[in-house]
């Protein structure tokens, strides 16, 4: 049997999600202090803008989603990478501005950052692996996500390396750099849209021949539109009506709009418990050694049985994580928050990358996932400035987790109302 080009795609696009990092919140969090004493805006502020950025570009995720099957993962991926390189070299020219220019200018960076980096990047990145796999899809985008994982996690540290070699300046231009230099020619080089658009078959490395057929696997555009999934795929505003796709959505959007609140407030939660800095932050470490296996479980998983009971686990995960997390300081509610938080992390590949294929179809995938990812960029940009206002109102955030579970009550009902729906026919 024939090479699988599938495979170098894995390799690519998971490249490619790793490459969004100064656009994810990791890549972000560790220039904000230098941004501060750079721009005299205080940190509230600067908060403001990121919740305005971010969730403008959360807005405009459902246009590149289209763009994506319109035009193929390979030219977003591309425009992606030389807008977020085009960003880093601008906010490193930023200086001194007064409050309002300051947080006009900021949200603007913010929103392209995140658009081109947390947004179209890694949402070209991901539909790009999605296509390429169908019957170990869900197994194979849950390796990729361990591995961005990773990269995630140790992003942080190496970036204050950076910095500390001659300034943030110098660190984003470094980056942007390496953003086109390395990172486009592997889009260039590497990405393609689908395995029709190849000229092979899915799964396999059997050639085509017929209509749409490319004469290569280099070739990314054939001379006919490839035939990419069924005339049943549903398209977008199908979608959008089908109950399956917001028990889809809304434990994930959850997750991203909680989790980043917590995060973001960690350490004064921390104090509200009684809990010192180290104490508070140490909870990162065993939430990602449970995060991972139970991403490659839930990956096999989803590509064997309705990524709707992945969707439930992660709803009821969440219910026992948000309240758990209001009792950090003992002991045997700590392990609670943990695992359940740890549990919900390892749902989140699954959901966001095998199901909606699985579900929806391959046609209209771009669009499809672009709706997701907007509602998850939206609820990141929503959860920090939601739990600051809990905060001020109650002297607390116990309450906001408690509001939190909202959500994932209602992915539950929803996840049931579509498994029942399923069995029905």
């Amino acid at each position: 049997m024939p090479f699988y080009y599938g495979w170098v795609v894995v390799v690519a696009g998971t490249i490619g999600a790793i490459a969004s990092v100064p656009g994810q919140t990791a890549g972000v969090s560790v220039f904000t202090d230098d941004l501060i004493a750079t721009t005299g805006l205080s940190r509230l502020q600067l908060a403001i803008a990121y919740l305005v950025g971010t969730g403008t570009s959360g807005l405009l995720l459902g246009a590149g989603g289209r763009a994506i099957d319109r035009w193929g993962s390979r030219v977003v991926a591309l425009g992606a990478t030389i807008g977020l390189a085009a960003t880093l070299v601008g906010l490193s020219v930023v200086g001194p501005m007064g409050t309002v220019v300051g947080i006009g200018v900021m949200s603007i960076g913010f929103g392209c950052l995140r658009f081109s980096g947390q947004g179209l990047l890694t949402l070209a990145s991901r539909t790009m692996i999605a296509q390429w796999f169908e019957r170990r899809r869900g197994m194979v985008t849950a390796l990729s996500s361990a591995f961005a994982s990773f990269s995630f996690a140790a992003a942080p540290a190496l970036l204050l390396a950076l910095i500390d070699v001659d300034g943030y300046r110098t660190a984003w231009r470094i980056l942007a750099v390496v953003l086109v230099v390395g990172v486009g020619s592997v889009v260039v080089a590497l990405y393609r849209v689908s395995p029709e658009a190849a000229g092979i078959e899915i799964d396999g490395g059997t050639r085509r021949r017929g209509p749409g057929a490319a004469s290569r696997v280099g070739d990314d555009v054939a001379p006919l539109a490839p035939v990419v999934g069924t005339d049943d795929d549903p398209d977008r505003s199908e979608a959008l009506r089908d109950v399956r796709f917001w028990a889809l959505t809304i434990p994930v959007a959850a997750l991203a709009s909680t989790s980043t609140a917590i995060t973001f407030h960690i350490v004064d939660l921390g104090s509200e418990l009684g809990l010192t800095d180290d104490e508070i932050v140490r909870i990162f470490v065993p939430i990602a050694f449970v995060s991972v296996p139970v991403t490659l479980t839930t990956g096999w998983l989803v590509d064997r049985v309705s990524p709707l009971r992945v969707a439930a686990a992660m709803a009821v995960a969440q219910l026992a994580m948000y309240p758990a997390v209001g009792a950090l300081d003992t002991a045997w509610v700590a392990v609670i928050a943990v695992v359940t938080w740890g549990a919900s992390q390892g749902c989140f590949s699954a959901l966001t990358s095998a199901a909606i294929p699985k579900v929806f179809g391959r046609r209209h995938l771009g669009a499809i996932s672009g709706a997701q990812m907007s509602a998850m960029v939206i609820g990141s940009a929503i959860g920090p400035a939601s739990f600051a206002l809990v905060r001020s109102l109650t002297d607390g955030y116990r309450a906001a987790l408690w509001i939190s579970m909202i959500l994932p009550a209602v992915a539950l009902v929803l996840a049931v109302a579509g498994l029942r729906r399923d069995r029905l026919g």
